[in-house]
């Protein structure tokens, strides 16, 4: 796929909270060959609200307040520049041979986010590096935002309801050899909560997803990592989409 670079003790009565900060103290400041993005996770999560905890730090939690400057990070999300030149070189490649459509999707919405699951409760992730990735349907292109952008562009709007949308898409030739692909959003039995399918007929993709605007209706876990990179949280629950 043709891609554009974005590019000493002090008491042996210390309690086991003190003792555990001690032990990560020692394993961030120690001279070790394993970096600190590749130390392992608890995979076991607690709640909390920002406000209680040092930000300052490296922290991973579940925000539960729906109010946060995490949560309202996400309302606020804009495209940078090289997200902006993406999108605009993917969908400039693809009309050299396809010409895009416009549509109108009226009050389908437009912005959606990936949902995870945890304990088997729907959760939004919040990565340490980057965004989790969103999608975008504009007017005449598809555009997906994670770590670096991608785009394909609009062909034939082929179904929109109230809870479910198809478009046929054009795409480049190193992301599928026909050059073609379907992209569907479709409602399922649980509330807030779609399947996202990219069909290229050479390889599929699917996640779950939810509106921007319905945010608010699940918990998000923050991996958040200010002064260096981390790994990201790999304890969230194996997903079967045959259930939806």
């Amino acid at each position: 796929m043709a891609s554009i670079v974005l590019i000493a003790c002090q008491s042996h009565t210390k309690s086991s909270t003190e003792n555990k900060k001690a032990i990560e103290t020692q394993v961030e400041t120690s001279e070790t060959k394993t970096p600190l993005w590749k130390i392992g996770q608890d995979s076991i999560l607690e709640k909390n609200n920002p406000k209680h905890l040092d930000l300052t730090k490296h922290q991973l939690f579940i925000d539960t307040t729906r109010t946060s400057s995490f949560y309202q990070a996400y309302l606020d999300w804009n495209p940078h520049e090289f997200d902006k030149q993406a999108i605009a070189y993917y969908t400039e490649e693809i009309s050299k041979k396809h010409q895009p459509k416009h549509i109108s999707i009226g009050n389908f919405p437009d912005i959606w986010i990936t949902l995870e699951k945890l304990n088997n409760e729907f959760v939004i992730y919040d990565r340490c590096d980057g965004i989790s990735t969103r999608y975008f349907i504009d007017n005449n292109s598809v555009n997906f935002y994670a770590i670096e952008a991608d785009a394909d562009v609009i062909h034939k709007l082929n179904k929109l309801t109230d809870t479910e949308i198809e478009i046929e898409i054009r795409t480049i030739p190193q992301k599928s050899k026909s050059e073609k692909g379907l992209f569907s959003i479709k409602k399922t039995k649980y509330d807030y909560v779609y399947i996202l399918t990219r069909d290229y007929r050479d390889w599929t993709s699917r996640a779950l997803v939810t509106p921007l605007k319905h945010i608010d209706k699940f918990d998000l876990v923050v991996n958040n990592c200010v002064q260096t990179k981390r790994m990201e949280f790999k304890g969230f629950d194996k997903i079967n989409f045959d259930d939806y």
